[in-house]
């Protein structure tokens, strides 16, 4: 039996909607799972390939094994794994979250199992301690998502065709150092203005008005604490601002989301902003994504 599984990259937060509000983008990792002879076998390719290992210390083959005892069943003995990854690590984008929903769905796929969204959205976001990003790798496009009662509610919200710009400086900024740079308590001025932005995010994000967007992207809860981490972060998102650009901390960063103007200006906005970087003493890599409608599938090969 061989199967292939694709997850898409997610940005989460957009501004106010701090670990509730996720997008999936259209940079994709995939997994080729063979189920044959009588060990593990596995080859990374891509982002990573020299540094992710490829023992049951992966992140994919941790939450294989997860799902397999929720669902009471041994994997094979005998599995060939191939990953080909596009996601860039630690910026930002969701890498953990794809390696789980991967796993998970590698697992489904391999026992046999029937398609259950919401033990594979529960399972998932127990793995990442929340679903603002494992829900739109999931369930594709933009989701809203929270966690009730030991039970994961997810709400997929309109989307506008935004012309997208993606900026990942080479720097390392581990998850763990951005949470702990958040403070252990907030103002409740700053929790009522993340709220009210985030209802006009939303729809902006589903009106495509720009305009609006530019009003309601803003945040007091974890961009103030994480951009000044970040180097040359204020000089580059002042670079597409000028410009007419919208910019946001992707995830927990260090990558920076970008909703332009216009297509036409794409290049010369990531080329100011790449210089705003090598001012700061960062090389760094520029994507175009889309946002994907799709979420992770598998499918049999």
């Amino acid at each position: 039996m061989s199967f292939l599984v694709r997850v898409p990259a997610t940005t989460a937060n957009l501004g106010p909607g701090f670990d509730c509000l996720g997008l999936a983008l259209n940079i994709w990792n995939e997994v080729e799972i063979n189920v044959e002879g009588d060990q593990l076998l596995m080859e990374i390719q891509g982002m990573g390939s020299k540094i992710l290992p490829t023992t049951s210390e992966n992140a994919i083959l941790r939450a294989m094994l997860v799902y397999a005892k929720l669902n009471h069943k041994p994997l094979p003995a005998g599995l060939r794994i191939k990953c080909t990854n596009c996601i860039p690590l630690g910026s930002g984008l969701g890498s953990s979250a794809a390696a789980a929903v991967a796993g998970i769905l590698a697992a489904t796929a391999v026992l046999g199992l029937k398609q259950d969204i919401e033990a594979q959205l529960f399972c998932a976001s127990q793995l990442e301690g929340h679903p603002d990003n494992v829900a739109p790798c999931l369930l594709g496009g933009l989701v809203a998502s929270l966690m009730q009662d030991e039970k994961i509610i997810t709400q997929k919200l309109g989307i506008a065709p935004f012309n997208l710009i993606l900026i990942h400086p080479n720097f390392n900024f581990p998850t763990q150092l951005a949470r702990a740079a958040l403070p252990n308590k907030i103002l409740l001025s700053d929790a009522v203005f993340n709220a009210s932005h985030l209802v006009f995010v939303v729809e902006a994000l589903r009106s495509g008005d720009l305009g609006l967007l530019n009003s309601a992207m803003q945040d007091r809860i974890h961009q103030p604490y994480r951009l000044p981490l970040i180097p040359g972060s204020d000089a580059v998102i002042t670079a597409a601002q000028k410009a007419g650009a919208v910019t946001v901390l992707s995830g927990a960063g260090p990558s920076l989301l970008v909703f332009s103007p216009d297509r036409s200006l794409n290049k010369k906005i990531s080329l100011e902003m790449q210089s705003a970087f090598q001012q700061a003493g960062l090389s760094s890599e520029v994507f175009f994504p889309e946002v994907s409608l799709k979420g992770a599938a598998v499918t049999s090969v």
